[in-house]
């Protein structure tokens, strides 16, 4: 099976968790039996670190907490502080029997071991998993970020007084370049002769001070805002740009309050509904292996503003809050043309030879 999954017939509100309509899956549906003793649902959370990133480990974590308070399901946060350390906490997690694995952001190689050797255990993936194939007991989602990535870039090319906008991001490679060519797309749909400058962090993703040294070498080269493309490391472009007295675009989860007057929006990857979904469709028996895609459409992406997020204009300065109400219209505004198809977005992770992707310097 193909990696690249589009949409079909997810239907979200955003702010909403809902059960999404799996038409874009593949695969046998397999229902869930639970090996609880009182027979409740239960569930287990395994994540590549701890809880505290402000990103998409948090955002997992509060879709599960959800999952409880509406489900009444059950479950655990088990942490795999390492990748060499992955392969046996899934092991020892399978040996307890939970319903369902729901396993964001792990090592793809330990998973499918682990979910091969297991085959009557459920696996979900909320977040993105690069490999071609899944086991009959896996379903992936693909949260497709380019499109709200472009809203972000559109905001921080709007804003720039320098006309200098960068991006921390922490590694090189297809998921993060989805993130990074669409915002520079839409830093250049609102400021042509800006120049958007990306700095790698090496995959380094869980240490606030190599992002905050990145984020410090752009600011003082004139970049003004820098989207933060990084995990935990993230957090340190929000310190670096309040030592600079500049400003940050945040991602995964709502950022705006981690540094308020600072960040001036988030684009959001909501792992939370998917991570929700996940639960409740094995919960129901209506669970499908493979993958399905998901993004602005579903209500799985776009700006803390669609949260109707105030932080900023709450907190920020007054000669850049002034900016926001034109801002925000015109993002509504190319939000609604992404939807209807006249806009085209770059997709480095789906489709990196397009024409939008040659055109910002993407080489396939």
């Amino acid at each position: 099976m193909s990696r690249i999954h589009r949409t079909g017939g997810l239907a979200l509100a955003v702010g909403v968790v809902s059960a999404l309509a799996l038409t874009g899956c593949s695969g046998a549906s397999t229902a869930a039996s639970s090996d609880s003793a009182d027979g409740a649902f239960t569930y287990a959370l395994v994540t590549p670190g701890a809880a505290g990133d402000g990103g998409y480990i948090d955002s997992s974590i509060a879709g599960a907490k959800l999952a409880e308070e509406q489900l009444g399901v059950t479950g655990r946060v088990v942490e795999a502080e390492s990748v060499s350390q992955q392969e046996s906490v899934l092991r020892s997690t399978v040996a307890t029997h939970p319903d369902i694995i729901l396993a964001p952001g792990l090592d793809p190689d330990s998973l499918l071991a682990v979910a091969e050797e297991n085959p009557d255990q459920l696996f979900g993936v909320p977040s993105d998993i690069f490999v071609d194939e899944l086991p009959d007991n896996v379903q992936a989602y693909s949260i497709n970020v380019n499109e709200s990535s472009f809203l972000g870039g559109y905001v921080a090319g709007a804003m720039t007084t320098t006309k200098k906008v960068g991006a921390v991001l922490g590694g090189d490679n297809p998921g993060i370049n989805q993130f990074f060519y669409g915002f520079k797309q839409g830093v250049l749909a609102a400021c042509a002769d800006c120049v958007v400058t990306p700095s790698y962090l090496n995959n380094e993703y869980s240490d606030p001070s190599v992002g905050q040294e990145a984020a410090l070498a752009l600011y003082q080269d004139g970049n003004d805002i820098v989207y933060a493309v990084a995990g935990l490391s993230g957090q340190g472009v929000f310190t670096a740009a309040e030592q600079e007295g500049k400003y940050a675009i945040g991602v995964d989860s709502n950022q705006d309050g981690d540094a308020p007057g600072t960040v001036i929006t988030s684009v959001m990857k909501r792992v939370d509904m998917t991570t929700f979904n996940l639960i409740k469709s094995a919960m129901d028996g209506e669970f499908q292996s493979g993958f399905v895609a998901a993004g602005m459409a579903d209500g799985v992406s776009g700006l803390s503003w669609d949260d109707e997020s105030t932080v900023f204009a709450d907190n920020g300065p007054a000669d850049m809050v002034a900016l926001l109400p034109d801002v925000q219209a015109k993002v509504a505004e190319l939000s609604q043309q992404i939807l209807d198809g006249q806009i085209e977005v770059c997709d480095a992770l789906n489709d990196a030879t397009s024409d939008q992707c040659a055109a910002l310097g993407l080489s396939s």
